[in-house]
């Protein structure tokens, strides 16, 4: 019976910070798997003239990737809010280590 009490205090804590969270996560995403998506634009532009190929990996980082953050941020909030309160713990502990093994796997850590 404590493991489930501390859960669900645990649970009541982390609610007010589940928007941080849920932006952590994308922000986490986003750096680990950022240099694929350079890579997609790298080709893309690659018949690109040297200014325009400039141009557009400016564009990327500075619009594209705050883009994909502030439009990723509310589905990961909303993901996360339709899981039961008392598995909301559980399923940031396990996001954010699957991103850690990610992130080592690829070397980032």
């Amino acid at each position: 019976m404590f493991i489930f009490d501390l859960n669900l205090r645990l649970a009541y804590f982390i609610q007010p910070h589940l928007q941080d969270a849920s932006l952590a996560l994308v922000a986490t995403c986003l750096v680990i798997y950022g240099g694929k998506i350079n890579a997609v634009l790298r080709t893309l532009v690659s018949s690109w003239v040297f200014i325009g190929r400039v141009i557009a990996f400016i564009l990327m980082c500075t619009f594209g990737y705050g883009l994909l953050t502030l439009w990723g941020q509310p589905l990961v909030y909303w993901g996360i809010t339709r899981v039961d309160l008392v598995y909301r713990p559980v399923l940031l502990f396990f996001c954010f280590c699957l991103l850690g093994v990610l992130a080592e796997r690829k070397r980032h850590l």
